[in-house]
């Protein structure tokens, strides 16, 4: 059997086992809010209802005998040790005269309780409800004297030199908030229908007395009603009870629980068939590396909704990184277009940058101005830099990727010095004792923070849409495309593809690696200063040592090589990067919570895709 004929039929079988999957899925989703899925949930409440009333008799006897005898040893006069052995007596005794009560659930009649707890869940909704709608118009109410108190304790830490960090959501304080008279009417219902459960749960539990009721009222509510839950919620939390039993047919109400999932493992059924039968030509198009890491997003993405993680949110996130994060990766066309390969001396452009940022804090230059003004003082010294940094490249043709790596780490320990010494007197900049610059520079409304990504902002949903970050993203990789498009363009190009051929033809090879190292380092200055308006911080000292590394793997990613790129290979690369990293990180802690498996994860990918690369190349020598 050849191996295309093999593939053939192992995409039939999963197309089959995927259409099984939909069908089955389609079929029980609507069962969620009808006539089977409410008998579902009704039936494990009761069963969670009795679990927990049985297992809270005891420990609320318990509580009453302690309390009791501690009132009595007072009464006599008694002191802390007479307290404590009475305690201790009286709930050895309470224990012993209550452990052996057993309940038959099988034989219950609990018809009159499960009517009881309809009614009582229906009024906790409704009080909640009315309860939630107060909270709101009290938050509304004080949100603006909130906000006012926040802003005004801000700019005291401001002028006391305190760090400050990024804005945060304004909360009120609810502590002054009083029930409404529709909130008290609607908890009143609530507790003469609790009364009328507690009376259906003594007929069950004849032990049970209005006291022990009352400590159970809270365990109780919870159970019956809590704000927000839907099926899946309701279903697992009472699995997680131990009410399974409750269910004749288990698998029945497995399968409505988990009929989304089956959709979507229908789905990623019907991709893994498409791999498996287009297995060549991917390969082929995109290349191993792009067909690994698309397929591991795509992964991701159903593994997220199989653990009911907020995949719109995820997806919102990954647009912003890719957003913040593309013009250090744009950065890198320039670079390997005119010949100096992926250009690993990204942080000399990031260090200019962020200068432009803190001169900007340095002059207290507000909002879209601050910006402007922090990218032209950026790109000037970028300029500067790049042109330097050209002329050690020219002489050291064929050895860039080895010269561009120690670069772009000396620049680095270079500036761990300056940061020390460099003369901004700002106190949002420096150390409020001692010399220096602080190692995260806060930024706020009062110079570029989220500039882009709050300009014209629109959500869908809990899938927010940054349109001014992807509105600039996009003009600089336009600009960047017409450069690529344009004579001195065209010419820098056939320098980076076959710099012999090129100086054969009269082009000056040596200025074109000039123009393309220069225009690299201004977008690498451009670049920072989009991310720290985005993350809502500068970071300095080594934080923009790595930060080459990141933009290469993700310009290798998207299908570019050492030799040769388009813009293409940055939104696609920069995209499925991030990508595997926003939703990697959610995904790795619900499978190991609290591991490290998503940073060890960006490691390998970033460090393997540039080895790949390098692999291919030969090792970036172009003698």
């Amino acid at each position: 059997m050849t191996k295309k004929k093999s593939r053939k039929i192992i995409a039939v079988v999963l197309a089959i086992l995927a259409a099984a999957a939909i069908v089955l899925g389609a079929m029980n989703l609507p069962q969620r809010t009808g006539d089977k899925g409410n008998a579902i949930i009704d039936a494990l409440r009761i069963r969670t209802l009795l679990n927990a009333t049985g297992d809270g008799v005891v420990e609320s006897y318990v509580a009453i005998a302690k309390k009791e005898a501690t009132a009595k040893v007072k009464a006599e006069g008694g002191g802390m040790s007479a307290i404590r052995e009475a305690v201790k007596k009286a709930e050895e005794e309470t224990r012993a005269q209550y452990s052996n009560s057993t309940t038959d659930y099988s034989k219950l009649d609990t018809t009159a309780l499960a009517a009881a707890v309809t009614d009582y869940a229906a009024l906790l909704e409704s009080y909640d409800a009315i309860a939630l709608k107060a909270e709101n118009a009290y938050i509304e109410e004080n949100m603006a004297a909130a906000q006012a108190a926040a802003k005004a304790e801000r700019e005291k830490k401001i002028a006391a030199g305190e760090e400050v960090g990024e804005e945060t959501e304004v909360s009120v304080d609810m502590s002054g908030f009083v029930a409404t008279a529709e909130m008290t009417a609607a908890k009143e219902k609530a507790d003469a229908q609790y009364a009328a459960v507690g009376e259906a749960l003594k007929g069950i539990y004849p032990v049970l007395d209005d006291s022990a009721l009352a400590t159970l009222k809270d365990t109780i509510e919870k159970i019956v009603y809590t704000r927000g839950d839907d099926f899946t919620v309701k279903y697992d939390r009472y699995m997680a009870a131990g009410s399974g039993e409750a269910l004749d047919d288990k698998m029945s109400g497995f399968m409505v629980r988990y009929a989304d999932d089956l959709i979507y493992a229908g789905v990623g059924l019907i991709v893994a068939a498409l791999v498996f039968l287009f297995s060549e030509l991917l390969i082929a198009k995109l290349g191993i590396p792009r067909v690994i890491i698309g397929v591991f997003f795509i992964l991701l993405c159903f593994m997220c909704l199989l653990y009911d993680l907020s995949l719109p949110t995820l997806l919102s996130n990954t647009l912003v990184r890719m957003g913040m994060n593309s013009i250090m990766v744009l950065a890198m066309v320039p670079g390997i277009q005119c010949g100096i390969s992926l250009n690993l001396g990204l942080p000399i452009g990031l260090v200019c940058g962020l200068i432009g940022g803190l001169m900007t804090i340095e002059l207290n230059i507000p909002g879209a101005l601050g910006f402007m003004f922090a990218i032209i003082v950026g790109g000037a010294l970028a300029a500067g830099a790049g042109w330097l940094y050209a002329q050690l490249l020219n002489r050291l043709k064929g050895e860039e990727m080895g010269v561009t790596t120690y670069v772009g780490f000396s620049i680095v320990s270079l500036m761990c010095i300056a940061w020390l010494v460099l003369p901004f007197r700002s106190l949002k900049l420096r150390w409020p004792l001692g010399t220096g610059l602080r190692n995260t520079i806060g930024l706020d409304s009062s110079n570029f923070a989220h500039i882009l990504d709050d300009f014209w902002a629109f959500k869908i949903g809990s899938f927010e849409v940054p349109t001014g970050l992807l509105l600039f993203m996009l003009a600089c990789c336009g600009l960047v495309w017409l450069f690529s498009r344009s004579k001195t363009g065209v010419a820098m190009q056939a320098v980076g593809n076959n710099p012999r051929f090129a100086e054969a033809t009269g082009i000056d090879v040596d200025k074109m690696r000039i123009i393309g190292t220069v225009l690299s380092t201004v977008l690498g200055a451009v670049g920072i200063l989009v991310y720290s308006q985005s993350y809502g911080f500068m970071q300095l000292y080594t934080a923009p040592r790595q930060m080459g590394f990141i933009a290469a793997s993700a310009i290798l990613i998207g299908g570019a090589s050492t030799s040769r790129c388009k813009i293409s290979h940055v939104l696609v690369g920069t995209f499925l990067f991030q990508g595997v990293l926003t939703l990697g990180m959610p995904v790795a802690n619900v499978l190991v919570p609290g591991s490290t498996i998503s940073e060890t994860l960006r490691i390998l990918i970033s460090n393997g895709i540039i080895l790949y690369a390098l692999t291919k190349s030969g090792g970036g020598s172009r003698g």
